[in-house]
């Protein structure tokens, strides 16, 4: 994937947390209850206490700029990584 901003070649790699992992149009003061309000996203690709939460993205490191695809058929592009 190509960066949007600079046009660089974009690293395909993975956002990981134990809890999930999502996105808010607010903070939560408690971020373990942020994906539990009705605007929360789910970027996470599996969940599970033991699995964990995993989010497919692709780095810029000339920009520093990361984009996740959260759509619903978005599965792992590569396990080993």
């Amino acid at each position: 994937m190509k960066c949007p901003y600079c046009n660089t070649e974009m690293e395909l790699g993975y956002i990981q947390c134990r809890d999930g992992v999502s996105w808010n149009n607010k903070k939560s003061k408690i971020a373990t209850f942020a994906s539990s309000s009705l605007n929360a996203i789910s970027l996470a690709s599996d969940h599970g206490i033991f699995s964990g939460s995993s989010a497919v993205a692709y780095n810029c490191r000339k920009c520093k700029k990361i984009m996740i695809d959260y759509r619903e058929d978005n599965t792992d592009r590569n396990s080993d990584l």
